[in-house]
């Protein structure tokens, strides 16, 4: 009977949870699931968070290291790959037939590895899905039915033009790679405080963009009265 009771009892807690979950600003589940575990993204996730700081500041340091040498080496981003994958292929290749020398068994026949079809027809889809939600939102705005969003664009690519100006492409690609490495694991920190501030300057966003466009409303009926009293005229 206890069972039992405690099997009936673990829907409620499920969408309790849910429900709290609902009440997260729209924001606040980039870096976990339903379940309270890392997102869809996984092991990315893992790494961004420092959740094993050990590999987290190993692929930091890859990053780094790679922007020094594309950067302040010498070397252009096709040299550092091509030196890059020979230094992989002689290394496996006099790995693979050392082993082999040792064991005495030949070199071994490994099977390639192989993609999952499925994974990648899915991976797929949801690229697909996206870019089509994507397109048909600008396609919106580009037909002047998304007003509030046409701000948004303009604002963004004012900022992007603004910040163009001050920094060079991998500049802001160094900046982007810290601040993937230090803003998700700040904001798991700090969530709470964090999602207040956010929630004011999406609240002032909000009444700016209102305001524009009920000012762009008001422009677009008082062009529309004018026509409608030539056309009148005309009728007349």
């Amino acid at each position: 009977s206890t069972t039992r009771s405690s099997n009936r009892e673990m829907p409620a807690d499920v969408t309790s949870s849910e429900g709290q979950k609902e009440d997260e600003p729209f924001y606040a589940d980039f870096t976990t699931s339903k379940k309270g575990d890392t997102a869809a993204l996984g092991k990315v996730w893992n790494v961004l968070l420092w959740k094993d700081p050990m590999w987290s500041g190993i692929y930091l340091g890859v990053a780094l290291l790679w922007f020094y040498l594309t950067t302040l080496g010498g070397y252009t981003l096709i040299g550092l790959t091509s030196v890059i994958l020979l230094v992989h292929l002689v290394v496996t290749i006099i790995t693979s037939i050392l082993s082999a020398w040792r064991e005495g068994d030949g070199l071994p026949d490994k099977v390639a590895p192989q993609l999952d079809a499925a994974a990648v027809s899915k991976a797929v889809g949801s690229v697909v899905g996206g870019a089509n939600t994507v397109m048909a939102w600008y396609w919106g705005i580009l037909q002047g039915k998304d007003l509030p969003g046409a701000a948004k664009v303009v604002g963004a690519l004012f900022v992007t033009y603004t910040i163009g100006g001050w920094m060079e492409a991998y500049t802001l690609l160094l900046l982007a790679v810290l601040s993937a490495f230090g803003l998700p694991v700040a904001y798991d920190k700090n969530r709470a405080l964090v999602d207040a501030q956010v929630a004011k300057l999406k609240a002032s966003l909000d009444q700016a963009i209102e305001k524009v466009s009920a000012q762009v409303n008001k422009g677009k009926k008082a062009a529309d009265k004018k026509e409608d009293k030539k056309e009148d005229k005309k009728d007349d």
